[in-house]
């Protein structure tokens, strides 16, 4: 009656129905009704192909313990965000998890991740769960228990520290013209936090990184 229909066709061709999806449960609360934003779908395409793309380069291997703390705490936290119906809070810990994986990891974990996102994009994660070599179907599996002995906290902490100095650069850098290099000064205490992670802060920030102890 307001004729503002977005027609399900359009949508389905131009951005595919995961990514469709996985924004229409990312924005939904029981609570609340649904504004259709071209913005909010189109990040949740760049994120579909992004999870495409990282499944055509990562390389199955061992996972580190880093990656399995990750990941158990995001299986604990997406299984209670659906069983209350809060998925659209569980589409942002999902979100986080594949922003984390690296390039090498187990297939453990890389299916696992995939039974989270399955409910959400169920299209894509059908094809690329084949991809890594299983024959049945992802949807009819058993869904991801989490193992609390894995999950370290003293991560997450670390996690929080690279999130906000990622941010803090990046808002410095809308003020500098060709910014090329940052020197960011720490704690001494935190320091090894930002010299393990200084690859990451580098590739989020498109800038070269040196850390000193202040």
């Amino acid at each position: 009656s307001k004729g503002n229909v977005i027609s399900p066709e359009e949508v389905s061709n131009k951005y595919g129905m995961d990514a469709a999806r996985l924004f229409l449960v990312g924005v939904a609360t029981p609570d609340k009704d649904i504004d259709w934003s071209e913005n909010g779908i189109e990040g949740s395409f760049r994120f579909v192909n992004k999870v495409m793309d990282y499944f055509d380069r990562v390389k199955i291997g061992k996972s580190d313990s880093k990656t399995d703390s990750k990941l158990n705490k995001t299986i604990k936290m997406v299984t209670n965000h659906i069983e209350n119906f809060k998925y659209n809070l569980a589409t942002i810990e999902v979100r986080e998890l594949f922003n984390s994986l690296p390039d090498i990891t187990s297939k453990d974990v890389l299916e696992k991740s995939l039974k989270l996102l399955n409910p959400f994009c169920p299209h894509i994660t059908e094809e690329l769960y084949e991809k890594i070599g299983n024959k049945n179907f992802i949807s009819i599996s058993e869904w991801p228990k989490y193992d609390e002995n894995k999950i370290d906290e003293n991560y997450e902490k670390q996690e929080t520290l690279i999130e906000e100095v990622v941010n803090d650069i990046n808002n410095v850098k809308k003020f500098v013209d060709n910014a090329s290099k940052v020197f960011l000064y720490s704690i001494p205490n935190e320091i090894r936090t930002y010299v393990d992670n200084l690859s990451e802060i580098e590739k989020r920030t498109g800038l070269k990184v040196s850390v000193y102890a202040v």
